[in-house]
């Protein structure tokens, strides 16, 4: 049972301008906060949330309390960013042809300064894991370290068994492949959307339907090695959770991620049975005693 005496759970919403050349624009970012229960240090700690491709944090309030009850001293803040959740409600249409991950970064870290987050744990869920790495080559100096639930893989569909793996391998190979991809992106979502695939809890609307897309593309130039090349010394390392029953990214990709994270980096890999690729939002206690090994 929750302790009755933690401080509720506050949904709010920060503007954030970024500049494009010559352009501004604002964007409405929507969020769920929730205070430190206790923190005898007296150093305010941050445990950020970023969600997956298709998933908002506003599904995670289950995990947020828990979180919460199983890491007293640490303030928790969930990010929607552009593309995701109430924040892609927010603003409508997204014209651009993608969302890149440094606008992304860029938006995270202008965020993070507004709210005076000095001393951050990222945790990301596959898209959201992706992202995280990203903004930590980028952005370091706020990161203590990385959890990394179910994480964006390069290339991992080539990692999938048999002949399905060849296939998605050599088509790796074909430099048309990337230029083909914004045409296949949409039939794609839309069968996954047919096949109950995509997220129950979301109406998927023509316009979350776009922006899903342009999340997708934005993400596919990501180089995962390379991004844990560019990321220094983390005080906490880099720490996987990854489900047995996962459809989406294969456990052989999350090996081949794990073994590039550097061995003067503390890490750790997860392995757990009976869950799927939604850990915070169908598995929250999993989640929770996960993050509380890594913190304590």
């Amino acid at each position: 049972m929750l302790d009755i005496h933690l401080p509720p759970l506050v949904e709010l919403s920060e503007e954030v301008t970024l500049k494009k050349g010559r352009r501004k624009s604002t964007i409405k970012v929507s969020l769920i906060k929730g205070p430190a229960k206790s923190n005898a240090s007296h150093e305010t700690k941050t445990i950020v949330v970023l969600p997956g491709l298709d998933d908002s944090v506003f599904f995670y309030e289950r995990a947020f309390n828990l979180i919460r009850e199983f890491n007293p001293e640490w303030d928790l803040l969930g990010i929607d960013l552009r593309g995701q959740g109430k924040t892609r409600d927010e603003e409508g249409l997204i014209p651009t042809s993608r969302i890149t991950l440094d606008e992304q970064a860029e938006l995270l870290e202008i965020l993070l300064g507004k709210l005076d987050k000095e001393h951050v744990f990222i945790v990301g869920l596959s898209y959201g894991g992706g992202l995280a790495l990203h903004y930590t080559g980028h952005y370091p100096k706020r990161v203590l370290g990385l959890g990394l639930i179910a994480p964006y893989v390069t290339n991992f569909k080539t990692y999938k068994p048999g002949l399905v793996g060849l296939y998605y391998f050599l088509a790796s190979l074909n430099p048309l492949t990337k230029r083909l991809a914004p045409y296949s992106l949409p039939p794609y979502f839309q069968q996954a959307r047919l096949r109950g695939r995509l997220n129950p809890k979301t109406n998927w609307t023509p316009n979350k339907m776009h922006a899903l897309t342009k999340l997708t593309l934005g993400i596919l130039d990501l180089d995962t090695d390379q991004a844990l090349d560019e990321i220094p010394h983390l005080p906490l390392g880099i720490h996987l959770l990854t489900a047995c029953q996962d459809t989406v990214v294969p456990i052989a990709a999350h090996r081949h991620f794990y073994n590039r994270i550097p061995k003067s980096m503390d890490k750790s890999f997860s392995l757990e049975d009976g869950i799927g690729h939604r850990v915070l939002s169908d598995h929250p206690k999993r989640a929770a005693k996960w993050l509380h090994r890594i913190l304590y």
